[in-house]
């Protein structure tokens, strides 16, 4: 394969790796903590609304560390299948190149 063709390639796979970017930013996901509270983020992880069911509230009503540790695990279980997401449609995009691309958002 020659230089330019390459290049070309590598500028075909760029483009496409900003659109992928593009698109996730409207693509979401919703992490769970105990079915009580909801994360929703989008492809990116980007936190965009948080749901508490009333009966978290009265669970933890004299527990707020409690309510707390519901929290940030639904953060992080959104911001995890945000990171899948993006792996996915980098690799489902680009194969190879995606995967490694995908690791860096």
């Amino acid at each position: 394969m020659n230089l330019q063709k390459l290049l070309k390639e590598a500028q075909k796979a760029q483009k496409k790796a900003a659109e992928i970017q593009e698109r996730l930013e409207t693509l979401s996901v919703v992490g769970t903590a105990q079915g009580l509270v909801e994360v929703e983020a989008n492809g990116h992880g980007r936190i965009l609304a948080l749901r508490l069911k009333p009966e978290a509230l009265q669970a933890f009503a004299d527990d707020p560390e409690g309510l707390e540790d519901l929290l940030l695990v639904a953060i992080q279980d959104a911001q995890r299948k945000a990171h899948e997401l993006s792996e996915k449609e980098m690799s489902r995009e680009l194969g190879g190149v995606g995967q490694m691309l995908g690791k860096l958002f």
